[in-house]
Formats: C-alpha cells, structure tokens, sequence
C-alpha cells in the first residue's frame, strides 16, 4: 500500500471528505487529491498533523509496500461518493513508490541540514559568548589585584609615614636637648623665653638648731647665656617681696638659695621665684613653688616650675 492509499484509507476511517482533511490540515482539497493519487508528497510538517490526526505512528504512516496500489477485489469501480470527490483519480495511472520516496528524503535531508546548520551557528554564538565572558572574567580579576596591590601600598606608604613621624619627634626631642645641653655647657646661647627655663628644683625646709625655719633650694637651669646669673624671690600674700641672691657652686650650672624664713612667711606661707638676667640685663622670671601650711610636722608644697 502507497502513502497515498493509506492517507485515503485513513481519511475514509475518520470519515472525513478531501475537503474536510483539507480543512484541518490548512491545505486545499486538489492538495489532498495529489496526495492520495500519490501525485504529491505531504511536507514534513503535513505528516506529522496527519499522524496525529489519525493517531498512527509516523513510521508506520510512511512505511510502505514494494508493489502498486491494490486495486478493490470485489469491484473495478470507486464508490460513487469517492469518484465524485475524485473525479481524476481512475485517469491516474499508478506511480512508483521511488519516486515519493526520494523526495521525502529530500526534505527530510534538507530539514536536517537546516537545523545541522542552526545548530552549528547557536554553538558559535555560544563560544563567541563564553569567550567574551571568559575576557570579562579575566579583565575583572585583574582590576581586583589591581585594587589589592594599591591598597596594601597605601597601607605600608601610611605605616612608613607614621614611622618617620615617630623619628621626626624623637630627633626633635634630641635636638632641643642637645641645644639645651650645649648651652649649659659653655653659654652660647642666648635665653629663649619661649622654651623652659628650669630643668629641676630640689629644696627642704629644716629647723635649725636656733628653732628657725631655714629653706634649702637648688635650681638646675634649662637654659644658658652669655653672664646669665639668677636672683631669687620670696613673696608673701599681700605682703613685700623680698630678694635673695642666689650661689653657684665652682664647676656647677646649678644654683643654690639658703634662707631664714621670716615669721610672716611661716604663718601665711610664701612663694618662690627665679629671676634670669642675661648680660643686657633682660630679667625672666620664673615662679618654682609655693609652700603653705608650715608646721612642725611638715608643710605643704605647689610645684609651679614645670606648669
């Protein structure tokens, strides 16, 4: 049996007229005609919709036998409703089954090189994208390190940074030390009363063997100029100040006072000062503490020199 006789047995199975088929399957009923006169080969899409119309197997649709078309055995002559919907097919004479046959696998080949074709361009495209994506992914991880390398260098510019900050201070501590150690060595320096200008006071109060209070105090200067000496001051609330010169000890830069304390200064306490007098005789003065509260026992003491 032909393709085209199993399209028409089917379709008499179904009970459907060529132009009903035709309907269904969006083709014209001359269509349907060609077909089942094997005339013509259904488009690939075509067969598939008649398989599933008629629920048979594609295979099965288009498996087909060596030998013509058999012919009815009980009579010579079409139904006379199928000759009236096929007037021409008793003029057609019986074609060969190659002949549909290359033809299917004409378009089946062709289908198969289009979509061969299709498949061949998506599998570029996709390279072409995993490429680009593959670029993408490299130039991200690249800026990523990038970005890595120039913090940890901000990072260690700032711990370098931090680090000569730290030597600039300690050489400037050096420095002033060492200017002002230069300056108590041999006064080449004039007075600055912008910097300190005591290093140290030590002093006690002592009761003498009279039962007077006596204070002993050393000042150790910070600073040295050229006939530099120092004068100390004694002041009492609301009461005169008083001068004392100071001494300095042979081969020393400190300076020494010793006094008497008068009565009002035990009673009210009192308040001791350095006057620096350089050779011009600028004077400086330099407040070192204040004592209060003198008793037997003990005073109280306010150290003002390194305020």
């Amino acid at each position: 049996m032909t393709l085209g006789q199993k399209i028409q047995t089917l379709r008499h199975d179904a009970g459907l007229s060529q132009e009903g088929l035709g309907e269904k399957l969006g083709v014209s009923r001359q269509a349907i005609s060609k077909w089942e006169a094997d005339g013509a080969v259904p488009e690939v899409d075509k067969l598939i919709a008649l398989s599933r119309l008629f629920e048979v197997n594609l295979h099965d649709l288009l498996q087909v036998e060596g030998t013509s078309r058999e012919e009815p055995e009980e009579s010579g002559e079409q139904p006379p409703e199928e000759a009236a919907e096929n007037p021409l097919e008793k003029d057609q004479p019986p074609r060969r089954n190659g002949r549909w046959w290359k033809a299917l696998c004409v378009v089946l080949a062709a289908a198969v090189c289009v979509q061969g074709v299709v498949l061949f361009r998506l599998n570029e495209k996709l390279e072409e994208q995993e490429g680009l994506l593959g670029g993408l992914r490299s130039r991200i991880w690249s800026l990523e390190s990038q970005v890595s390398s120039q913090e940890a260098a901000l990072q260690q510019q700032k711990e370098q940074t931090d680090a000569l900050g730290s030597q600039l201070s300690t050489q400037d501590g050096r420095i002033s030390r060492l200017e002002q150690s230069i300056g108590l060595q041999d006064g080449r320096i004039e007075m600055d009363p912008t910097l300190p200008l005591v290093s140290d006071v030590d002093f006690t109060l002592e009761t003498t063997e009279y039962g007077t209070r006596a204070l002993k105090l050393n000042l150790l200067p910070a600073q040295s100029a050229a006939g530099m000496w120092v004068r100390f001051q004694i002041t009492c609330p609301g009461g005169a100040a008083r001068g004392h010169p100071s001494s300095q000890l042979e081969d020393s830069s400190a300076y020494t006072l010793s006094m008497i304390c008068t009565d009002e200064e035990i009673s009210s306490g009192f308040t001791v000062s350095a006057i620096f007098f350089d050779k011009t005789d600028r004077q400086y003065t330099q407040p070192l503490v204040k004592i209060s509260d003198i008793t037997e026992d003990g005073w109280n003491a306010e150290t003002l020199w390194d305020q």
